[in-house]
């Protein structure tokens, strides 16, 4: 199959783009311009750039269309089908370097990727200087010109990355990158009325918490200073940051939200705004019979898992209603169809103990208890006969702070802090110090992947990447230039440095295992002819037929509980079950 990578340029500008708009609306509104496309192709002998009415798409037929964006550029390609100015049936098939860089280890962006994979800079200032301009007043301003060099130049170097590198890609993964774009822009069902309803409902809610904010009609709302002055005139400290994904801010909220009104009013004020911008995105989006698209990024984290992506993060909405309002229950299966949702049991927590080698943990899973009551039974000394979530909670609830919180190398202070959000218990300092002593004490093997991983992990300090590999054979997680820190080991991972030791790697590692779990879910239920409409975390999201909703439950819960051939020994469970909306 021949390859031709496509790089299109549209308009775009403050309000037009596709952070506020979605990709679907944005290349639908007025002022959006899809001007000019680059394709280049050294196997065609190749090189255009220009209108898109001009270019050459009959020589295209049957290629792989590769673009550093796969996702926005299909979409491109696929609304000027839809206006008439470019040809249907060439039986294009596309392939995203964006994707395949962040595989490699390497950021996303095709600037970052370059400099990273072949030490060049891409300048990108002239797509930044088109920004709020049409095509014809850059032809004023005479940056045309300019505009079809640098257009032409990003087809180029997609074109590198794809004819140098696409090699190390294995084809299960572009499967799933493909199915990563497929599924977003399949996208879900939103019960609209209970939408509107709801975003009725915060608004009240806003409302209502503003009359309670004493400095609301002279301040903004979230005015740090007049929050400070309300602090210090009610002899309590302040929070450092009002930002929504603050522990610290609400860890104030619920220490003093009881007692002081405007501390309640402002976290009722924060939650009702910010569950409702998440409805105001989704609503804006809607098309077709109420269909919500998304974008999930492939390979969004340096482990393999995926992200979030363009403003709606499915990966990471609210678990509770506020107020009666659920976004959940808002996503439903198209008419005729319901939801078989299936998780995987603590996936992530029983592959850290079948990586370490545990075979007792294995032993006990294999009987079909909790993760939690297996550790308690293999390393605290529980050996009764009912089930331990039933027979001592307390004990249990310490079980899965341990589980959760220790895994990965967490000292004393931070268990505190996990053992309150995750098991909801209240643990001293001295009494998290010797949990933590008494862990490290009954999971040798654990501590010893640790060390395994980081003494591997230090050699390549000063010596270039080090590459961690994994059970599923898939390349290995990739830490580029390992160096010592003034705070410890560092590498660069999608651009980015950080610091590591042996627990974070083995995190890591655990991860990237998990992922590939799920990974080769995916592509199973694929090859069942299921259609997977969300996936978050470990859980996925199938849309069936009505009238097949008994088979299709048994089958996707086998699927989901069949061990790929690469990891044999250890117990996979998943809860299924079939329903008419979202809910986890």
């Amino acid at each position: 199959m021949k390859t031709c990578a496509i790089d299109f340029e549209t308009y775009y500008d403050k309000e037009v783009n596709i952070g506020d708009l979605g990709t679907y609306h944005y290349l639908r509104h007025p002022k959006c311009d899809i001007y000019m496309v680059a394709l280049y192709s050294e196997e065609a002998g190749l090189s255009f750039v220009g209108s898109p009415a001009h270019a050459p798409w009959e020589h295209l037929r049957g290629f792989r269309m590769v673009a550093h964006n796969a996702k926005f550029d299909k979409a491109c390609y696929d609304r000027l089908v839809e206006l008439g100015t470019v040809p249907t049936g060439l039986g294009l098939t596309w392939e995203c370097t964006a994707d395949l860089v962040s595989f490699l280890g390497c950021p996303r962006s095709l600037k970052e990727s370059v400099a990273t994979l072949f030490g060049v800079a891409v300048d990108k200032q002239t797509r930044d200087d088109a920004k709020g301009l049409t095509y014809e007043e850059m032809q004023a301003k005479g940056m045309a010109e300019e505009l079809a060099r640098y257009c032409l130049h990003d087809a180029w170097w997609c074109y590198r990355i794809w004819t140098n590198h696409a090699h190390k890609w294995p084809e299960e993964e572009r499967r799933l990158s493909r199915l990563t774009r497929e599924m977003g822009e399949l996208g879900v069902a939103v019960d609209v009325e209970q939408l509107r309803a709801g975003r009725q409902t915060l608004g009240g809610m806003v409302c209502e918490a503003i009359e309670r904010i004493p400095w609301a009609r002279l301040n903004p709302i979230l005015s740090p200073k007049a929050l400070r002055t309300a602090c210090a005139a009610a002899g309590i400290d302040a929070p450092s940051s009002m930002a929504q994904d603050s522990e610290e801010c609400v860890a104030w909220e619920e220490k003093y939200g009881a007692d002081y009104p405007f501390v309640a009013a402002m976290r009722d004020y924060r939650k009702a705004n910010i569950l409702d911008k998440k409805l105001a995105t989704m609503e804006s989006r809607l098309h077709g019979d109420n269909e919500f698209s998304y974008s999930l990024k492939y390979f969004g984290a340096h482990t393999g898992r995926w992200s979030g992506d363009s403003g709606f993060n499915v990966q990471n909405m609210p678990r509770a209603a506020l107020n009666g309002v659920d976004l959940r229950h808002m996503i439903v299966p198209r008419p005729g169809h319901t939801f078989v949702i299936s998780d995987l049991g603590q996936i992530e927590q029983r592959v850290l103990s079948w990586l370490a080698g545990d075979e007792r943990m294995m032993e006990v899973l294999e009987t079909g208890v909790s993760v939690y009551e297996a550790h308690a039974r293999a390393t605290m000394g529980y050996t009764g006969t009912e089930p331990l979530k039933h027979s001592n909670p307390d004990l249990y609830r310490l079980a899965k702070a341990r589980v959760l919180g220790l895994g990965y190398g967490a000292g004393a202070g931070v268990f505190v802090r996990i053992a309150k959000t995750m098991a909801g218990l209240d643990i001293s300092p001295e009494d998290a110090a010797r949990v933590v002593a008494d862990f490290r004490r009954t999971n040798p093997l654990i501590l010893a992947l640790w060390a395994k991983l980081e003494r591997a992990f230090r050699l390549k300090a000063g010596r270039g990447d080090f590459e961690l590999p994994l059970p599923s054979g898939r390349r290995s997680v990739i830490y580029r230039n390992v160096r010592h820190a003034p705070k410890g080991l560092c590498a660069t991972v999608q651009g980015r440095p950080m610091l590591f030791f042996g627990g974070k790697i083995a995190e890591n590692l655990t991860s990237a295992t998990a992922r590939d779990v799920l990974g080769d879910i995916l592509l199973r239920l694929d090859d069942a002819g299921y259609r997977v409409v969300m996936h978050v975390h470990d859980e996925v999201v199938v849309e069936v037929p009505n009238e097949h909703l008994d088979a299709a439950r048994e089958e996707v819960e086998r699927i989901m509980t069949t061990n790929p051939d690469w990891l044999q020994g250890l117990p996979l469970t998943a809860e299924t079950f079939t329903s008419d909306h979202y809910c986890k």
